[in-house]
């Protein structure tokens, strides 16, 4: 048997935002794995992920029509083991020069998907997972936890990386308010769940990575005039690593950041800090 066909054998599995980029990855990837897959977008191109399950268009931002995916995908499914909230977008923001209109407009944009829409997938989702175990897993950033935060990291494999010499803060810089705001309220939400679930043998856990080549962040970076960083990871290699970290299983890791940057090894880590303080409670 191919253990790498059978490692999520049997599991039931919902990514949203699957239409491009690192959703399609994960789907693609748990569906070579052996799960069942669910996907959603508001891009109508998700449809071509109907070759490997239920691809449906949808907005996780309103209630009503992610609640209906949820539930539609359950049905198809026969059960939810494992959802993803992928679902994301990113806008370049100004604090001091943006008019009103468009402060609020950013705001609702964003933390509406970004925030909004992982709080109602999950909430829709965590009846079903809540019945036999399984797994959330958000998608975060490295705008949340950094090679030098909230822990140092050795850097005895990744010399290259040019926060080598210095202790990188947690921040994506002075244009992303609304965007990091949005993905340091997932990253509470995570702790939040991991513990409301865990009697219930329901894991969440968060992923984050640094630039990985995408069509949302090549189009980002085109709109403000700048170039993709050398190394971009490939969203492949991100997604093996969320096959790897749901492959641990009941007894795997849960309440836990992990975390992958430019110029390290594109790998599963260690526990860090997060989960090894949620073991504590």
């Amino acid at each position: 048997m191919d253990v790498a066909a059978s490692i999520l054998a049997g599991r039931r599995a919902i990514v949203t935002g699957a239409a491009q980029g690192l959703g399609r990855a994960f789907a693609t990837a748990f569906a070579r794995a052996g799960a069942a897959v669910a996907v959603c977008d508001t891009r109508p191109e998700v449809q071509e992920l109907a070759a490997i399950g239920w691809a449906a268009v949808a907005d996780v931002s309103d209630p009503g029509a992610v609640r209906a995916f949820v539930e539609e995908a359950a049905r198809r499914m026969g059960g939810v083991d494992i959802l993803v909230n992928n679902a994301g977008v990113v806008r370049r923001t100004s604090p001091v020069q943006d008019p009103w209109d468009r402060a609020v407009a950013d705001f609702d944009a964003v933390v509406g998907v970004n925030l909004r829409g992982a709080y109602l997938a999950g909430r829709a989702a965590i009846p079903h997972l809540a019945r036999d175990g399984g797994d959330i897993l958000n998608i975060t950033s490295d705008h949340i936890r950094t090679c030098g935060y909230p822990e140092a990291v050795d850097h005895h494999d990744a010399a290259g990386c040019r926060w080598a010499g210095t202790r990188r803060p947690p921040l994506g810089g002075p244009g992303y308010d609304v965007y990091d705001s949005s993905k340091w309220g997932l990253h509470g939400l995570t702790h939040v769940w991991a513990r409301a679930l865990a009697p219930h043998g329901v894991r969440v856990n968060s992923l984050g990575m640094g630039a990985t080549d995408t069509p949302m962040i090549r189009a980002h970076l085109e709109a403000k005039g700048a170039q993709p960083p050398p190394g971009l990871m490939a969203a492949e290699q991100v997604a093996a690593v969320a096959v790897e970290l749901l492959a641990e299983g009941p007894g795997g890791r849960t309440g836990d950041h992990v975390q992958l940057w430019l110029d390290h090894p594109c790998r599963l880590p260690p526990v860090g800090l997060d989960g090894r303080l949620a073991q504590q409670i």
